[in-house]
């Protein structure tokens, strides 16, 4: 980002209502902790996400986080993961895209990577259940779409998940991508470097997204066509592997 996007964002970590929002934030994972014995922190890799794991890990340091291996990444994202202390990556079956071949049991997988036999889509509830996590921190975000809103509105920012038998803890659900990047500078958060080349692109705060690439609802905002402007060869490689892909660049 540039120095004057720098300066505003820092600029808004000083108003009353951001700082509210995080003490909001910090008292609501106080409150899922005093209400569960083992959480864990789902931890994507992206902005919020890497809010949410400072912010958890300011009230309590020592608390685990998994990130899930959907592959097809940026190498920002695997080196920000490979620098997060207690993190374990995990890999299971997940539908994309149709036409997305998706791990398969057995398949060679990045060193230090376990496998999850689970439903696709399935792979991190499945680990949290055999490894006794009771809650998890999600970085859910209400102003990212509809359907997050209606979430949170319905769930609230912490509640217990009957499905999956957990305590389910979305402490910046009602954050603003301004309160995220102000919280990130302000406190020298590590964060994924391929924002900054985002930014570089001139791509709109917004439309920056760091997740896998054949994510289908991410594919029809023009994910590819900003991996192919900012990093054409992993473009190549990736349209190489699922010419499909090419449609929608």
């Amino acid at each position: 980002m540039n120095a004057t996007q720098r300066e505003t964002y820092l600029l808004h970590a000083t108003l009353p209502r951001h700082r509210r929002r995080v003490e909001q934030s910090l008292r609501i994972i106080e409150d899922c902790f005093a209400r569960t014995a083992s959480p864990y922190i789902a931890f994507s890799a992206g902005k919020d996400s890497s809010v949410l794991l400072h912010l958890v890990r300011s009230v309590a340091p020592d608390t685990p986080a998994v990130w899930s291996d959907d592959e097809w990444h940026y190498p920002e994202t695997l080196d920000l993961v490979a620098r997060t202390p207690n993190c374990t990556r995990i890999a299971a079956q997940v539908q994309h895209a149709s036409w997305f071949r998706s791990w398969a049991r057995g398949a060679p997988l990045p060193e230090g990577t376990l496998w999850v036999d689970a439903p696709k889509n399935d792979g991190l509830q499945t680990h949290a259940a055999a490894s006794g996590y009771d809650g998890v921190f999600i970085g859910l975000r209400a102003d990212e779409n509809g359907r997050r809103r209606t979430h949170l509105r319905v769930h609230g920012l912490l509640f217990f998940a009957l499905n999956y038998q957990v305590w389910q803890c979305n402490p910046i659900g009602w954050w603003t991508i301004e309160d995220v990047w102000a919280y990130l500078l302000a406190h020298d958060v590590p964060y994924n470097a391929a924002y900054d080349r985002m930014f570089d692109l001139g791509i709109a705060p917004e439309r920056q997204r760091v997740g896998p690439f054949a994510v289908e609802r991410a594919l029809g905002y023009g994910q590819l066509t900003i991996l192919r402007r900012g990093w054409p060869e992993l473009y190549a490689r990736f349209v190489a592997e699922y010419p499909e892909a090419a449609g929608y660049t």
